[in-house]
């Protein structure tokens, strides 16, 4: 019964974006970068978010992307990531919802939560600790996960 709270807020969610009027789009960036850790964090929400590409290489590598659009927007985000340690959130909201994740190194974890009438994702994990959770509330679901030992 613990998640039926997150599946009332996800569908309230969706309910009050159907009906917004065309609201202006929003856009936040951040990323710091070091030889040893990169951290990028994305936020969209408007009726015209853009496609997100990330490709990290530190050690230890954080991304973090959050795409909230209208029923009619497409939400795209693809994180590639090469480094001992690696993360990845990704909340999506929109018409179509797709993800595509690849991570290589010794701890990958990924957490996708996909909020539309279409939700794709696609999670490659290659390491010796894998973790992945996908959470799709839509009409057409479609997922796919591998996972590795290096």
């Amino acid at each position: 019964m613990r998640r039926r709270p997150q599946a009332w807020a996800a569908a309230a969610l969706l309910a009050a974006l159907s009906v917004s009027t065309g609201a202006s789009a929003g856009s936040l960036e951040r990323s710091r970068v070091n030889g040893n850790v990169s951290v990028e964090t994305i936020v969209q929400f408007g009726n015209d978010v853009q496609p997100v590409t990330i490709n990290e290489s530190s050690r230890f590598n954080i991304a973090r992307v959050i795409q909230i659009g209208g029923s009619a927007t497409t939400a795209d985000a693809t994180i590639i990531q090469n480094g001992t340690r690696n993360y990845v959130d990704i909340i999506q909201v929109g018409g179509t919802t797709n993800a595509a994740i690849g991570q290589s190194g010794v701890s990958n974890t990924a957490n996708i939560t996909q909020i539309g009438n279409a939700t794709n994702a696609l999670l490659l994990q290659i390491g010796d600790m894998n973790t992945g959770s996908v959470r799709q509330f839509g009409r057409f679901n479609w997922l796919a996960i591998f996972q590795f030992a290096r």
